[in-house]
């Protein structure tokens, strides 16, 4: 490592260490990492382990620029699908690329590619699953256009580096906000956070009120694929993929 990416390293710890919360956290890592990793696209989704199943729940991607938060979504609604599914249950930190695991060709025949990332002229894209003690807390992408290049072994090998760090200080914000006293998330405060649309904050405001489908038929006098549709959009715009994952939204 040179002595200029050895400085901006040491920074860029320095940086991510410094968060006390997760909302710090997010915006603080996707723009550190870009001084010595430069990309076009980024996100971190984050994940929890529902304590009935053990299944780890994929949500709320944080995403730069702010509108790749829509494909981010649509990716997580067809994640059992995604070639690098298991990422995100490795018991340690991982850094793959896609342009390592996958040639040319596969890659940009794979589905996911042609229905999610074509019409944001996706290359590459280099992912690593954040965790800590053995618990998953999110998956950190970077995606670059063919104009970009691919992700260089070198960069690789930074973030890498960076790996153990991110870890720890994604689970020091974690642990700061689950000592703090919970506060529910208001119905208005969710709307503006997935851009709902008036319909459908109407429907997610009557789930929050356990109202079940044919109460909600009644009180809207909507028809039952409508509905349908409503949740179906709700689903994927927060992320989710069940209604006991919506009644979470407030936590």
């Amino acid at each position: 490592m040179e002595k200029n990416d050895f400085l901006l390293y040491n920074e860029i710890i320095y940086r991510i260490h410094a968060c006390r919360t997760l909302e710090e956290f997010r915006p603080t890592l996707l723009a550190q990492v870009k001084l010595i990793i430069p990309y076009t696209y980024a996100s971190l989704i984050a994940i929890q382990t529902d304590p009935e199943t053990g299944e780890l729940i994929h949500r709320d991607p944080y995403c730069k620029p702010q509108n790749f938060r829509e494909v981010e979504n649509a990716w997580l609604g067809r994640i059992d699908k995604a070639y690098t599914a298991w990422l995100s249950h490795a018991p340690e930190s991982m850094v793959v690329r896609d342009s390592e695991i996958l040639s040319g060709d596969k890659r940009f025949s794979a589905a996911s590619y042609r229905e999610l990332y074509t019409a944001y002229h996706v290359h590459d894209c280099m992912q690593m699953n954040i965790t800590y003690a053995g618990q998953a807390m999110g998956r950190l992408a970077l995606y670059r256009t063919r104009g970009d290049g691919l992700f260089t072994d070198q960069e690789a090998f930074y973030l890498r580096a960076l790996a153990n760090h991110i870890d720890l200080a994604c689970w020091t914000c974690k642990q700061n906000e689950d000592n703090q006293p919970k506060q529910t998330r208001s119905l208005e405060e969710i709307i503006r956070t997935y851009d709902l649309t008036r319909r459908e904050g109407e429907v997610l405001g009557l789930v929050f009120q356990d109202w079940n489908n044919e109460e909600i038929l009644a009180k809207l006098t909507i028809s039952k694929n409508t509905l349908l549709k409503h949740l179906q959009n709700l689903y994927r715009k927060c992320g989710v993929s069940s209604r006991w994952d919506l009644l979470k939204l407030r936590d």
